[in-house]
């Protein structure tokens, strides 16, 4: 398995030279809080499901880098992350964790993303000064040199903060990370907003990471926005809400909205990464997460897309009346095929001249995966209503 890539269009990601469809999953505490056996189980259900991406954080909630990594049959002693809560001396026994949490993801055929400085809005570099410029190029060479050969993850710079802050430290680690390892790609992960309002021009960032939170409306121009800018780099909608989350202000997060979400990403020509408040927290009830509403829906999407050449995939929301808003369509630029989704139950005004005129059209309920004939469509006005047992329906059209 080899490096992950850009496509040379600078639209998606390839990995071992094809296509590779990036489906994540949030599980930041992987190392600090799972046990390997947790872990085990979690990577084979992820597995089954379809998910191809794994997010994880290194330091975690404890301000002074003094957090667990303890397996089931080992004693609840914390492994510190670094020596003396110093970046610049990390912790071989922390990092022996890290190399069995990425051995078990290879073999499940997941990529980790690690992000290395943390999140909690800044914990490690704003609410305490354990992360520096001074010694975050230290840590940087020491990871890039450990790593530099093991295909299975991309780095993620960033601390839950917008990217405006902290600029000395992200850079400080950068050059520090990219003086010893070149093999890998890596991206920021923005606090709210995009990475691109500030680093898109930068030569390292490999992609453009969104964290839209509880503004689920914005997913599409937020995408849009980035998907135009130039040069081109892959988007990820890398942070939404999350399935369950209880902090959002539009609570509760249904399948429903997770569904859009991961919808609206894909369609407007970007990747997207799920995630579910018991994961992401390891609350009690981590194990039911994992068999979530939104979770199995998540390998229905991949089902969908699949088996079309989605990377040729270009958004087209022109083919939806305009006053359908949270419709949104993608086509192949040859005009072979196109995948429209409804967010809810509607009858619309559907535009077909840019298949030939003419199309052919299955329906698929995105809750269960059922699908049934959509019949034909033919020009410029073809109105059409989602079959009435949907909540929310996907449109395939195949040119006649």
């Amino acid at each position: 398995m080899g490096f992950l890539r850009v496509s040379d269009n600078g639209r998606y990601f390839t990995r071992d030279g094809a296509p590779f469809f990036w489906m994540g999953d949030t599980i930041w505490p992987a190392v600090s809080r799972y046990s390997i056996a947790e872990l085990e189980y979690y990577f084979a259900k992820r597995k089954e499901q379809g998910f191809t991406v794994a997010h994880i954080m290194l330091p975690w909630t404890v301000f002074d880098g003094s957090e667990s990594s303890r397996d089931a049959s080992t004693p609840p002693d914390d492994v510190p992350l670094w020596i003396d809560g110093d970046p610049s001396k990390p912790n071989e026994a922390y990092f022996d964790k890290l190399d069995e949490v990425i051995k078990l993801a290879a073999d499940n055929g997941i990529l980790l993303t690690v992000l290395p400085n943390g999140g909690g809005s800044g914990s490690c570099v704003d609410y305490k000064k354990i992360i520096t410029a001074e010694n975050a190029g230290a840590y940087g060479s020491w990871l890039g040199r450990r790593y530099k050969n093991e295909p299975n993850i991309a780095w993620v710079n960033g601390f839950d903060l917008p990217p405006w802050m902290y600029e000395d430290v992200t850079r400080a680690f950068n050059e520090g990370l990219m003086r010893e390892d070149n093999n890998h790609l890596i991206f920021f992960h923005p606090c709210g907003g995009t990475s691109s309002n500030h680093f898109h021009s930068e030569s390292w960032l490999a992609a453009n990471f969104i964290q839209t939170w509880s503004d689920h409306g914005s997913v599409r121009g937020m995408i849009a926005s980035d998907y135009n800018r130039k040069p081109a780099k892959p988007v990820v909608h890398a942070e939404g809400a999350y399935e369950a989350g209880t902090e959002y202000p539009s609570a509760p997060i249904t399948s429903q909205l997770v569904r859009e979400q991961a919808y609206n990403s894909y369609l407007s020509g970007a990747s997207h990464t799920y995630g579910h408040n018991d994961l992401w927290r390891k609350t009690p009830f981590w194990r039911d997460a994992l068999g979530s509403y939104g979770a199995r829906q998540m390998k229905i999407l991949k089902d969908i897309f699949a088996p079309l050449e989605w990377w040729r995939l270009t958004p087209d929301d022109t083919m939806v009346g305009p006053m359908f808003k949270r419709c949104h369509a993608a086509a192949r630029a040859d005009g072979g095929f196109a995948v429209i989704y409804f967010a809810h139950r509607t009858t619309a005004t559907i535009d077909v001249s840019g298949l030939g005129g003419g199309a052919s059209g299955v329906w698929i309920d995105p809750q269960t995966g059922e699908s049934s004939d959509g019949g034909t469509f033919s020009g410029a006005e073809h109105l059409t209503t989602t079959p009435a047992r949907m909540d929310d329906a996907v449109l395939l059209l195949e040119a006649k």
